[in-house]
């Protein structure tokens, strides 16, 4: 519905305020590890919502933004004009990605996967329109082990944070699905203080 994607556009930034923090130093290593290896031109970005990740990007990559909350594209459009990026807004899904295989060099994608409707279909896609030797850059919170009691909690939230969340689901075994789509990932697992969300992975899948 319209109004969830609005509310959701509308709270995001103050929601995801504390977890960007924790994150920051972390995501700045992990994109300056995919800049040196890719080397971008033209970089996707999927689910960028009001354009967080677009600190990161140098000035003068062709940057694609697929992003099907339309709620978030001014703000998005505002970052991109800021930071000197020339912006693409693509229409579609992470399932169904508008552009040609092996069109782009570096695909973003963070607290992504655990929204899409069909996680290793995204994942296919992601695939798809990499080039030969370009990078996939994940930041994912993930389900807790089987049986332990935060898992357990997650199970039980998981239709609150997909009504209330844009579709999250906080029980996905993504690291798992990226790994069955790319030979070659390097990978860390890492926990954050935060409820339900605490597990959660980052790093870069190469294609072959």
């Amino acid at each position: 519905m319209l109004w969830r994607k609005r509310l959701f556009a509308h709270l995001y930034p103050g929601l995801s305020a504390r977890h960007e923090a924790l994150v920051a130093e972390r995501k700045r290593a992990l994109f300056r590890e995919a800049l040196r290896r890719a080397r971008p031109e033209r970089v996707l970005e999927i689910g960028p919502g009001p354009g967080t990740n677009l600190a990161h990007l140098p000035e003068g990559v062709a940057y694609l933004a697929l992003e099907p909350n339309p709620f978030f594209h001014p703000r998005l459009r505002e970052e991109a004009r800021k930071r000197g990026l020339a912006l693409t807004l693509l229409p579609g899904r992470a399932e169904a990605i508008p552009l040609p295989g092996g069109s782009v060099d570096l695909v973003v994608a963070t607290l992504v996967l655990c929204s899409v409707a069909d996680p290793e279909k995204a994942i296919e896609e992601v695939h798809r329109v990499l080039r030969p030797g370009g990078a996939y850059l994940f930041l994912e919170h993930v389900a807790a082990p089987k049986g332990a009691p935060l898992r357990l909690l997650q199970e039980a939230a998981t239709p609150f944070f997909v009504f209330f969340g844009d579709g999250c689901h906080p029980n996905r075994k993504t690291l798992a699905q990226i790994q069955a789509r790319f030979p070659r990932v390097e990978a860390e697992a890492f926990s954050l203080p935060l409820p339900v969300v605490a597990p959660h992975v980052a790093g870069l899948a190469f294609k072959e």
